[in-house]
């Protein structure tokens, strides 16, 4: 098992292992911003390969207006 592979799974366990970490910062540590701004940063960057070509090439997924 490769801890950095090249799928859409791996995007996605990354990106929310990271938002875990951030939020808990935010909440338990120091509070830098709201919790709502972190989601959608969250959101934003998790959907980033359904809109950016080289980054969905490099993911092995499917832009939207590729189906």
């Amino acid at each position: 098992m490769k801890l950095f592979g090249r799928s859409s799974g791996y995007w996605l366990f990354w990106l929310s292992a990271i938002y875990v970490c951030v939020a808990v910062v935010n909440l338990f540590v120091y509070k830098f911003t709201e919790a709502e701004y972190i989601q959608a940063v969250w959101l934003l960057v998790l959907s980033l390969p359904l809109w950016i070509k080289p980054l969905a090439d490099y993911l092995n997924m499917q832009t939207l207006w590729e189906k």
